[in-house]
Order: structure tokens, then C-alpha cells, then sequence
């Protein structure tokens, strides 16, 4: 590995499993001192057992989304472990798997569903700005060309439009707006934002419930004849983590096989 994050510390929300896990396992192997979070204290910490066997550094904080104070403990767990915080990939999310919420129409969709798919993907959003913003601030040093960082994973169903799963669609809508807000307001302080539209990537709770008639339809409408892999995921988040994305903020980079929904 080249170390592109060495001496980095970096939260990654949603990382006991799946894309996150992808994600912190690829930054602890690049150098960075990793934060795994999530709701499960048994996967979390198996992920960062993983890590340390494989010689990076990695420390877990459980964290609820839907909680604010669960998200303020966090970022203050993270500074007062490792000094600091340099990056932020914000890609924790109620999904329509999780929900139940996958195969319902709008026509279908319950106050429930809509709650919980708020309460993380919206308030959550923002409640981990509002508190990682400060840690970021107070790491970057933009008189001398060096950014912090914030990478959120949206998804490409809400660019192009899909039929199905409106909550999520909704509420994973506002991730591009907020990084562009986010690259406006504070790009001048030295924090980069960016974010990561992902197309179907073949995790294991989304194989869980894929069909084959679900596959073939999203492989018809890809560009390139296969789906994507968490680690495709985690290398994007790394590009735009590293300082080979020092002159990039408020842009949106498509993971998707060149999707046209």
C-alpha cells in the first residue's frame, strides 16, 4: 500500500459491515488511525480485530445515527482518543433492505418507514456535520494547502430516478446538496466535501435479498456487464480522503457501471 492517509484519523459511520467495513479495513491499510462505528459492539469490534491482525490501527465507538447524543459522543470519543479528526466518510443509512421499504410504492409507503428512514438519513446527516465540523476545523490548515475532509455515499437511484423505495430515495436526496453546501461554507477554512454516488454494489446484506430477475434488470442498465464491489467503494472514498483530492470539494463521483436508470 502507499500510505496515502498516513498520520490521518478518520471517522467512518456504518462501518461494522459492508461498504463501511470495506472502507475502514482500505484506510487502516493506507496509514490511518480508524474509528469503526455502528450499532453492533460484536461486528464493530470483529472489524477492528480484523484491522489490528493485519497490523493498521483501528478503535471502535458504538454509534446511533437516529441519536444525536450518540453522534456528539462519538466525535468527542474519536478527539479524545487520537488528538484529532482529519476525515469524515459519512456513510452509515437506514436502507430500503433494512427497513422493509424495498419493494413497496409510494402508494405503500407507512409513517414508520418514513420516521426511521428520516431520523438517520436527514437528522443523522446533519447532527454528524454539526459536531465533526468543529474537529475538522480545528485539523485543517489552510494557509498551508492542507484540507480536511468529509466523503458522504449517496446514491445514484436519486440522480436518475428508480421506481420503488421512496423514503430512501427521499431521504438519501439531500447528501449532494449538502456536500456542495457544505464545500461552499467551509472550503475556505480548509474542508473539503465530497460525495459518492453509488450504484448497486454487491454487499452482503444487499445478495441477501437481490433476485436474479433484480440482478438482470440492474445489469441491463449498466454500462458495464457486472456490479460493484464494497472495495470499489472504499478505493473512491480513499481518492477523495487523500491529498491526491486536494483541489476537489463539492463534486459528486459516480460508482455506479455507468447506470441509466
Amino acid at each position: 500500500m502507499s500510505m496515502r492517509l498516513e498520520s490521518e484519523v478518520s471517522i467512518i459511520t456504518g462501518s461494522t459491515s459492508g461498504l463501511g467495513a470495506a472502507t475502514a479495513r482500505r484506510f487502516a491499510a493506507e496509514g490511518a488511525e480508524v474509528i469503526v462505528t455502528g450499532r453492533s459492539a460484536e461486528r464493530g469490534n470483529a472489524v477492528v480485530d480484523e484491522i489490528q491482525k493485519d497490523g493498521g490501527a483501528a478503535h471502535f465507538v458504538a454509534c446511533d445515527l437516529g441519536d444525536e447524543a450518540s453522534i456528539q459522543a462519538l466525535v468527542r470519543d474519536s478527539v479524545g482518543r487520537f488528538g484529532r479528526v482529519t476525515n469524515v466518510v459519512m456513510n452509515g443509512a437506514a436502507t430500503a433492505t433494512e427497513t422493509g421499504e424495498r419493494s413497496l410504492s409510494i402508494t405503500e409507503l407507512d409513517n414508520e418507514i418514513l420516521e426511521s428512514s428520516i431520523a438517520t438519513n436527514v437528522r443523522g446527516l446533519l447532527w454528524l456535520l454539526k459536531y465533526s465540523l468543529p474537529a475538522l476545523l480545528a485539523a485543517a490548515r489552510p494557509a498551508e494547502e492542507a484540507t480536511t475532509s468529509i466523503v458522504a455515499i449517496g446514491t445514484s437511484g436519486t440522480r436518475n430516478g428508480a421506481p420503488g423505495m421512496p423514503a430512501y430515495w427521499a431521504t438519501k436526496a439531500p447528501v449532494e446538496v449538502m456536500m456542495r453546501s457544505v464545500s461552499s461554507e467551509y472550503g475556505g477554512r480548509g474542508v473539503r466535501a465530497n460525495c459518492v454516488s453509488c450504484g448497486l454494489i454487491e454487499t452482503e446484506s444487499e445478495l441477501g435479498a437481490m433476485t436474479s430477475e433484480f440482478r438482470e434488470m440492474v445489469l441491463g442498465m449498466n454500462a458495464l456487464p457486472y456490479l460493484g464491489k464494497p472495495e470499489d467503494i472504499a478505493a473512491a472514498c480513499l481518492f477523495l480522503s487523500s491529498r491526491e483530492a486536494r483541489y476537489i470539494t463539492g463534486t459528486t463521483l459516480c460508482v455506479n457501471g455507468g447506470a441509466s436508470f
